[in-house]
């Protein structure tokens, strides 16, 4: 059921119903890629632990006031021999559209190892180590900006971390290898050999504290790391992967390590009850939102969903939402008159400026022909909110523009 839970994604962003929203959330904060229309990216030095300087791009938007705003610290792919913070199109996209909803977004680099090297258990194991340490020190970095200059405002307690494909892996590992006690004795001499737990490269004295994971064709290597109260996750990969195992295998299928993917991290998830999203590509392989705009939208879609639920709404409602509504709002742009059409009979449409501050309250709704004059409306960006009868029935959000 999971593997197809999210299709949806692709036509519309869920606002999971509540009460009481977060006051960081105005409404489209969060949810909508480009509310900032513009970002800037600043490339700094995180780490010259080790006789490496490694640096992050470090995105964010344009014009934004909030002063403290959640963080998305995200690692390329390149199965840990290559690529970079700037080169994983995937990452850069990640960055560039989280940042234009509102947070504070970070693509790094993280130090690499040899394909020779790869081919020997030892020696790929302490590959990934160490970029294990370097991710801890990236967040961080991030934190003791925080405590220190505080020149990006973000959140320590919103921060997430995640990658895509080898970063993927390096932020699973790092997130749910928790305690010494779950390390193997070939990991255990590996992370003695970089450090210790938390790593040798850099940053040291502030925590690694992060909320949850962005899991894009990642693994870990052994489902047991998985307990009860980690940390939540949102998850994506083909189940026809041959890079990264789907159930539990060797990476490319002769790299002598082992990495157990969604196929077996979904049952550990239940199992252990850690809130999650997943979503798996039927009968694709590995990272197909790479070379699909469609996939890479509903990836991205989930994402934000499930990001702006932890930030944003009590997300032990979540599952227990009807998905299933067919909702437009036209023409859009709107210049005298928005028409709003549904699948399912509304009880009320709530306009708010793109500040959230609520202006309009409409009821008795004619949901398959209603008609709103916005002859005296301001021109300007607005939010509707949309509330049906059947309570089942999630709240939906449409971005209008109104003049222009």
């Amino acid at each position: 059921m999971y593997s197809k839970l999210y299709s949806f994604f692709i036509f519309c962003i869920l606002l999971v119903s509540t009460e009481s929203i977060n006051a960081q959330c105005p409404t489209g904060r969060y949810l909508y890629n480009g509310l900032f229309s513009t970002v800037t990216i600043d490339s700094v030095v995180y780490s010259t632990a080790n006789g490496t300087t490694l640096k992050m791009d470090i995105y964010q938007p344009v014009g934004d006031t909030l002063s403290a705003r959640p963080c998305i610290i995200l690692a390329h792919e390149g199965s840990f021999v290559s690529g970079n913070r700037q080169n994983d199109a995937t990452v850069v996209s990640l960055c560039t559209n989280f940042a234009k909803r509102g947070y504070v977004t970070v693509s790094i680099d993280y130090r690499l190892g040899s394909f020779i090297n790869m081919l020997n258990a030892d020696s790929a194991t302490a590959i990934v180590v160490k970029a294990i340490s370097d991710g801890k020190a990236a967040i961080r970095y991030m934190v003791r900006d925080a405590a220190t200059t505080n020149l990006y405002k973000i959140d320590t307690n919103n921060i997430f971390i995640g990658g895509n494909s080898a970063g993927a892996v390096l932020n699973m590992n790092l997130g749910y290898l928790d305690s010494i006690s779950e390390c193997s004795p070939m990991v255990l001499a590996a992370l003695n050999a970089n450090g210790g737990f938390e790593g040798n490269s850099g940053n040291a004295g502030y925590t690694t504290k992060f909320k949850a994971i962005i899991n894009l064709a990642g693994a870990v290597n052994d489902t047991n790391y998985i307990s009860a109260g980690d940390k939540p996750s949102v998850n994506a990969q083909g189940s026809l992967d041959n890079v990264v195992p789907y159930e539990c295998g060797s990476p490319f299928g002769f790299v002598p390590v082992t990495l157990c993917g969604l196929g077996r991290l979904e049952p550990a998830y239940v199992r252990n009850s850690i809130y999650h999203m997943s979503h798996v590509f039927d009968s694709d392989g590995h990272v197909p939102w790479d070379t699909s705009v469609t996939k890479f939208n509903l990836m991205d879609s989930m994402v934000t969903v499930f990001l702006y639920n932890l930030i944003c709404t009590n997300i032990a409602a979540v599952n227990e939402v009807s998905l299933n509504t067919d909702l437009s709002l036209y023409p859009n742009p709107a210049k005298d008159e928005l028409n709003i059409t549904s699948s399912q009979t509304i009880s009320e449409a709530i306009v708010y400026d793109e500040t959230g501050r609520e202006l309009y309250t409409l009821k008795n709704i004619d949901h398959t022909n209603c008609r709103i004059t916005t002859k005296l409306w301001q021109d300007g960006i607005y939010f509707v909110k949309i509330r049906f009868t059947n309570a089942n029935n999630a709240p939906l959000v449409k971005k209008i523009i109104v003049g222009f």
